[in-house]
């Protein structure tokens, strides 16, 4: 197994590296960009949070292998990767109607290797006020893409599928 670049709160340049790793280059392979549906999005089990409560992300991005299934690498989930794209979604959205509207998930699912020669981020998103870094940055390089920011890929999200359409697209 190749080794898997991981930065926490980089998800979108995470997946970027996993999606060329040999791991997971093989496979049939989509990104999953989510959002919320007009804010955050409350996902369960990740890393950054308590474990029993939700984070409010402001977008996140995993990536979806399938061989014998679908199976999701969620590198800022505490369940371990991959793991089955049903249990995934169970489990990091538990209790969809107890969710309020805002916060519910939409999905983008790109093709992994249009996401790989696309995307770019110049990571102007997190920065603060002053210019400080929210979050220590990778050790990487800054992904350059060509024509896909990760504003776009939010929007996408926010106008995709649903939770119930995509366990669907995924079974």
């Amino acid at each position: 197994m190749s080794p898997i670049l991981h930065q926490p709160f980089w998800c979108e340049e995470n997946i970027w590296h996993l999606a060329q790793n040999p791991t997971t280059a093989a496979n049939e392979r989509v990104v999953l960009v989510i959002a919320g549906a007009e804010a955050e999005v409350a996902c369960w089990h990740q890393k950054a949070g308590i474990d029993g409560n939700p984070v409010l992300w402001d977008y996140h991005v995993v990536l979806a292998t399938r061989t014998d299934g679908w199976r999701i690498w969620d590198l800022d989930g505490r369940l371990g990767h991959p793991v089955s794209a049903r249990t995934w979604l169970q489990t990091t959205f538990p209790h969809p109607e107890l969710v309020p509207a805002r916060y519910q998930p939409r999905f983008a699912v790109i093709a992994a290797d249009d996401y790989v020669r696309r995307f770019g981020s110049d990571r102007s998103h997190m920065r603060g006020p002053d210019g400080l870094w929210l979050q220590t940055p990778p050790p990487w390089d800054e992904i350059a893409g060509h024509g896909m920011t990760l504003k776009d890929v939010i929007g996408e999200a926010r106008r995709g599928l649903g939770l119930a359409d995509l366990g669907a697209k995924l079974s």
